[in-house]
């Protein structure tokens, strides 16, 4: 059972998100709420696995509302709904967390299949939108940083460090420094890396919510040989975790 967090100021929005939700099955209303501090009452007590966020709300905007959410309730799932089409705010919905981005336009079954995606973890944005991200993360890749200030804040890197040959210090220990890396360089240090062939056969289970030991019977490797490669992947890919590591590759072609 997929439970979901209506979240929006319009009582009739909330009133026909409730309708589509409750004719699917293995899909229940728990709780609605018209504002970001009702959503967080409401989060906290009924820990919803997907919340349908409105945007535009008094006081306290979905974006707000979403980290609010997220803070008393870390396993849900957040798809920003809304009637704005700016691009802009799809990144700054993944900024603060957001799994999703659908906009109030869209058909019941798009409803839908939105709430399924990120119930599975997956992220879920609109074809119109898709690439408009695909062009700002390769330019943030090729070291365009204008672009940084869109995407998800552990992707806003500090200026990488050089490490320095060790030298000895006067007490006869063993030391090495680090100094600032040149642009070039920093620029370089960026860039995700390639991944094996292996690697992306573990991303594409993990983009489909295999855990771990899943992994390991499927490909019929030890479970601590997904476990290095899963880490191998965060760090080539400079993610902190599954979901950022899908959402990087999302719109590879």
């Amino acid at each position: 059972m997929v439970n979901v967090l209506v979240v929006d100021d319009h009582s009739l929005m909330r009133r026909a998100v409730r309708e589509v939700v409750e004719k699917e099955a293995g899909m229940a209303v728990v709780a609605e709420a018209s504002n970001g501090e009702e959503a967080e009452l409401q989060a906290a007590q009924t820990q919803p696995d997907v919340v349908i966020m409105d945007v535009d709300m008094p006081d306290c905007n979905g974006f707000e509302a979403t980290e609010r959410v997220l803070a008393c309730s870390p396993n849900s799932r957040v798809v920003i709904f809304t009637s704005s089409h700016q691009e802009q705010l799809v990144f700054q919905a993944i900024q603060k967390g957001a799994m999703g981005y659908i906009t109030k336009d869209i058909e019941p079954d798009a409803l839908i299949h939105a709430i399924r995606c990120a119930a599975r973890n997956d992220l879920c944005i609109p074809g119109a939108f898709a690439t408009q991200v695909l062009a700002h993360l390769r330019s943030y890749w090729r070291g365009n940083a204008p672009y940084a200030t869109f995407l998800p804040s552990s992707v806003a890197f500090r200026a990488p460090r050089r490490k320095n040959k060790t030298q000895t210090t006067t007490d006869g220990e063993n030391a090495e420094s680090e100094t600032p890396m040149t642009e070039e360089e920093a620029n370089a240090a960026r860039m995700p890396r390639p991944l094996t062939e292996r690697e992306r056969q573990i991303l594409d289970l993990m983009r489909k919510g295999s855990k771990n030991r899943e992994i390991a019977l499927e490909l019929a490797i030890a479970e601590s040989t997904v476990h290095k490669h899963v880490q191998n992947i965060f760090e080539k890919l400079h993610a902190r975790n599954r979901t950022e590591a899908i959402y990087l590759t999302s719109f590879e072609g």
